[in-house]
């Protein structure tokens, strides 16, 4: 059964945030106000999203754990505006998963740094609550070109995964997701890392997730409208497509550049990215194929053998407690801030 805890934090920050694309992300960028002096008010409708998600769920509150945010994450008297609001969350949730995972485990040395937008608090995070001569025993993996460019802004020892050892797991992996379900399945690959993001997880003993509320749902498909990011070799891609619709995909199409460039967008492994959207996801019970209504794991090991399919933005199976021995794709926890200046914790 999963666990879900409501962990009350404080603490919220506004930075620049930046995609996974091969001409390069932007580097990590300086640490700004914690909260802005002004901004404007809204209102979002994620209330009732978390309210449904978490509806059939047990929750307990809890003081914040041993390990604090800094002083300065303290909560601002003004209203921060949307915009503000998601970045603060994600910086909520960024620190939260840091204490829990890694700042009580000085012996984990070997940590994967996933890509997109929440990973720039993780970094932060990391820099922030690790002491400096336990920060100088770790190395850090990147799943991507903007991940690197992160762990080497912030001074942290790089190294890259084809370099680990035969045998040898990465301790914990840091990583945020497009889409959760209740059962930790995951669709990834917005910023078309999916490939090296999968690699690296399953190279972990433990995958941490780190998102917003935004990302909660209660089927893979629900809220993520985009469709299911998948790596195909571009001569394959017409091929591919037509399988899709076969399958019951909703207008599968290969992800354009524009407006950055023309044509197809092209990852770090020199492949192009289809997304194919289908009905939501059964957590649960059985593929209706006639339908086009899948469930997570059928639908992934259909995706996935696919001629022409390199990987998929499915991530699904086993967590690190079921597998032991890495090649699980699913995360032990994922961590969502949450708007109102708390974060939620979902446990595998």
């Amino acid at each position: 059964m999963n666990k879900h805890h409501h962990l009350l934090l404080r603490g919220a920050s506004s930075l620049t945030v930046s995609l996974c694309k091969r001409s390069g992300p932007t580097h990590l960028p300086p640490a700004g106000p914690l909260f802005p002096s002004s901004g404007a008010g809204g209102t979002t409708t994620a209330a009732t999203i978390v309210s449904n998600f978490f509806s059939r769920h047990h929750h307990s509150t809890l003081t914040s754990p041993h390990h604090h945010l800094p002083k300065t994450a303290r909560m601002s008297t003004t209203t921060p505006s949307p915009v503000d609001l998601i970045e603060q969350s994600k910086r909520l949730a960024a620190f939260q998963s840091v204490t829990a995972h890694l700042v009580p485990f000085p012996s984990r040395t070997r940590i994967g740094i996933g890509s997109g937008s929440t990973v720039i608090y993780v970094v932060e995070a990391i820099t922030t609550l690790v002491p400096p001569t336990t920060l100088s025993t770790m190395t850090f993996y990147p799943t991507g070109a903007q991940s690197e460019q992160l762990i080497e802004s912030a001074g942290l020892n790089l190294q890259y995964i084809n370099k680990l050892p035969p045998g040898t797991l990465l301790d914990v992996c840091f990583d945020g997701a497009d889409e959760v379900d209740p059962n930790l399945n995951l669709i990834k690959g917005g910023g078309a890392c999916l490939w090296q993001e999968k690699i690296v997880a399953t190279s972990s003993k433990k995958f941490v997730c780190v998102a917003d509320f935004r990302k909660m749902s209660p089927a893979l498909g629900t809220m993520w409208k985009k469709g299911i990011p998948i790596e195909v070799l571009p001569l394959a891609a017409n091929r591919v497509l037509g399988e899709l619709e076969r399958m019951g995909s909703l207008g599968p199409k290969v992800r354009p550049g524009l407006p950055g460039k023309a044509g197809a967008v092209v990852t770090d492994n020199g492949m192009w990215i289809v997304d194919a959207p289908f009905r939501p996801l059964r957590v649960e019970g059985t593929s209706d194929k006639e339908k086009g209504e899948w469930q997570v794991d059928e639908l992934a090991d259909a995706l996935i053998k696919i001629p022409g399919v390199a990987e998929i933005g499915l991530f699904y199976g086993k967590n690190g407690n079921q597998a032991g021995e890495g090649g699980a794709q699913k995360p032990v926890e994922a961590y969502f801030g949450m708007e109102d200046g708390s974060v939620k914790v979902l446990s595998a």
